[in-house]
């Protein structure tokens, strides 16, 4: 069972973290990228489904396939606010009831129904809820809704690494002054490393202050982690076109080898440096690197996926899904990494163990970003 219980890859159904993720909300799509009339195919989790959005402009989030001769539904038809089966004709509510049967007897369809799930809109992203009974409280982040005359970019990118290191990427500072050394040389801010580094577990999730030593006066760089899978945090400007914009992410596994990461911010406009050329993409640079033909500082500096990249050419050194974590070395810079691994640990087993998970909570008091003397 030990084994068992450090397993932090497979988020499948009935697996140890499939079955803690499903205890909460997700974002599974980006709202501006289903269209009213129009059907997706989405994979979260290992596990295919159905989202569409209705003609009265509601998404609906249903199982992949049709309980007839189990054809995808995300081929079939917008009908209202049902989706009819391209196959047969079979046609079903937004709340998953079948309500059309067009070969069978009236009586046929009753008792017949698909699995829906809980969907809500926020922020720019669709999110559902895919677990059993009733969805905990919908979380919701006012400091993200302030609209300083910036509007909100939202972003979804599927990343080719394991959900977990994904996250564990997103909580080591370190990683920082060496992956993103071209960005972090140029910031004054990172132009020394830390020298201590300090995790807390806190009612929402972890609470990271890693602090900096510049000219005998010591800083401190504050990040939150909200469990299970929410990041904020203040990055460093990728390039000059860019600034120090504060970020809310979500990591979602596809599956066991790919990650959605959504990401929103209120950015200014990147200039025309960043947007009058047809840049290659994330994946074919990452390979190009890794193929010898090309090397990671001759990626242009302003690349707008310059972050994407050199994350991703660090965790393409992992492999696809890294799990021999047993003969790791980890020092004191991984402090925030080894409290999330227990965390994971205990919260996982207790949800498989059908045990009460602790209950997390977003952040009451003030949140504080960045860099800050440190106290006396």
């Amino acid at each position: 069972m030990a084994r068992e219980v450090a397993d932090f890859v497979h988020y499948g159904p009935g697996t140890l973290g499939g079955v803690y993720l499903r205890h909460f909300w997700h974002p599974v799509y980006v709202a501006a990228d289903l269209k009213p009339g129009w059907t997706k195919r989405i994979e979260i989790m290992s596990e295919f489904f159905t989202l569409y959005r209705g003609e009265s402009g509601a998404a609906h989030l249903v199982e992949d396939r049709c309980p007839h001769r189990k054809t995808r539904l995300s081929i079939g038809q917008i009908e209202g606010d049902s989706i009819r089966c391209f196959y047969h004709g079979w046609k079903f509510a937004g709340d998953g009831v079948c309500e059309e049967q067009p070969a069978e007897l009236p009586s046929f369809k009753e008792g017949v129904c698909i699995r829906s799930y809980p969907v809500r809109e926020y922020l720019g992203l669709i999110f559902a809820y895919l677990g059993e009974g009733e969805p905990p409280e919908f979380q919701e982040f006012p400091e993200a809704e302030y609209d300083n005359g910036r509007p909100i970019v939202v972003k979804k990118i599927v990343v080719p690494f394991n959900y977990f290191q994904r996250l564990e990427n997103g909580l080591d500072e370190l990683h920082v002054h060496f992956v993103h050394k071209v960005s972090a040389s140029a910031t004054h801010e990172f132009r020394s490393l830390p020298t201590a580094y300090a995790a807390e577990e806190t009612d929402y999730g972890i609470l990271r202050k890693t602090t900096y030593d510049r000219d005998g006066r010591k800083e401190i760089r504050t990040k939150y982690f909200m469990m299970p899978n929410i990041g904020l945090t203040l990055p460093p400007p990728a390039t000059e076109l860019d600034d120090w914009t504060p970020r809310l992410s979500w990591r979602v596994p596809q599956n066991d080898e790919n990650t959605i990461s959504f990401t929103l911010a209120r950015h200014k406009p990147r200039g025309e440096k960043a947007t009058s050329k047809n840049w290659e993409s994330t994946d074919d640079i990452v390979n190009a690197i890794f193929d010898g033909r090309m090397r990671l500082k001759d990626v242009d500096v302003y690349h707008p996926r310059l972050f994407n990249i050199q994350d991703n050419t660090a965790m393409a050194g992992q492999g696809r899904m890294h799990e021999d974590r047993e003969h790791e070395y980890l020092g004191r810079s991984d402090i925030p990494i080894v409290l999330l691994r227990r965390i994971y640990q205990r919260e996982m087993k207790a949800a498989v163990d059908g045990r009460p998970i602790k209950r997390w909570r977003l952040p009451r008091e003030r949140l504080v970003l960045g860099f800050q003397p440190a106290a006396e």
